[in-house]
């Protein structure tokens, strides 16, 4: 066998052990196989890819915190908590962005940035239409309608869910 698909197949049984999609013992025994009693330097586990993202996303839930404190329990000036609640916002959504996987630590900071949605949304119709109620409603449908679309765009069940629940919740809340 070529050294080219040696490497290959070493690299897929390393993946297979790094995510336990086989046991381990299966894994050293095919890469003992494979590589013939040679070892190589293998990276400790917890580094690389999932420490970082689930640094991420503890990151992304603080500042999420924060914002909510910005908003709710201090007297800053209105230009002042718009300004941090634009940085935590982009800063969150292009987290989330980066990190549109199927993972429970990548979910974190979508779901972050959907609650900072509509935190800011819902601060800003009250700010900017203060006489009028139904702006409340509208703008909290619009959020709901969103977190079903990218529900559906994502193919994450929790968007879609939230979405569907929040929009019952509200017409009932409308019409009764």
């Amino acid at each position: 066998m070529d050294d080219h698909r040696r490497k290959i197949i070493t690299n897929e049984i390393k993946y297979w052990k790094q995510n336990r999609m086989l046991p381990e013992h299966y894994c050293d025994f095919l890469l003992n196989l494979y590589t013939e009693g040679e070892t190589e330097v293998e990276l400790p586990q917890g580094k690389g890819p999932k420490g970082l993202t689930g640094l991420n996303s503890f990151i992304l839930v603080g500042l999420l915190s924060l914002s909510v404190f910005l908003f709710y329990f201090t007297e800053l000036s209105l230009f002042l908590q718009t300004a941090f609640i634009i940085f935590f916002g982009i800063s969150t959504l292009s987290a989330a962005l980066y990190m549109v996987k199927k993972s429970f630590f990548d979910l974190i900071p979508l779901l972050a940035s959907a609650l900072l949605l509509l935190i800011t949304s819902v601060q800003a119709a009250e700010i900017i239409f203060p006489d009028y109620p139904g702006m409340l409603y509208i703008v909290a449908g619009l959020n709901c309608l969103l977190w079903i679309t990218a529900g559906t765009r994502w193919k994450m069940v929790s968007f879609k869910l939230s979405g569907i629940i929040g929009l019952i919740v509200l017409l009932i809340t409308i019409f009764i």
